[in-house]
């Protein structure tokens, strides 16, 4: 348990560092699924496997690395579509 209270606690929101995890635990699920080791994946895509093994552990990743993975699980056009359409805000139906 941690020594301390974030605001996270109070709110219920997520921390980077939960949300971080809950997309790498997310790929670690499309990976296995798609019946590829972490090696296999690392292969395939040419992100070092050392930085496959570091996403999947701690979240951490950079943009080029993980666009490669997901290019190289089929699943990039999730990336794709992660900034959509923006909403219509009040001002668009005035404008």
């Amino acid at each position: 348990m941690k020594p301390y209270l974030e605001l996270s606690d109070i709110f219920g929101e997520k921390s980077l560092d939960e949300r971080k995890m809950e997309l790498a635990s997310r790929f670690k699920a499309y990976r296995k699924r798609s019946g590829l080791t972490q090696l296999q994946l690392s292969d395939r895509s040419g992100v070092p496997y050392g930085t496959v093994k570091r996403f999947e552990r701690t979240g951490s990743i950079s943009l080029d690395s993980l666009w490669l993975l997901t290019e190289a699980l089929g699943c990039d056009d999730q990336l794709d579509n992660l900034f959509g359409e923006l909403p219509l805000t009040v001002d668009d139906l005035r404008g």
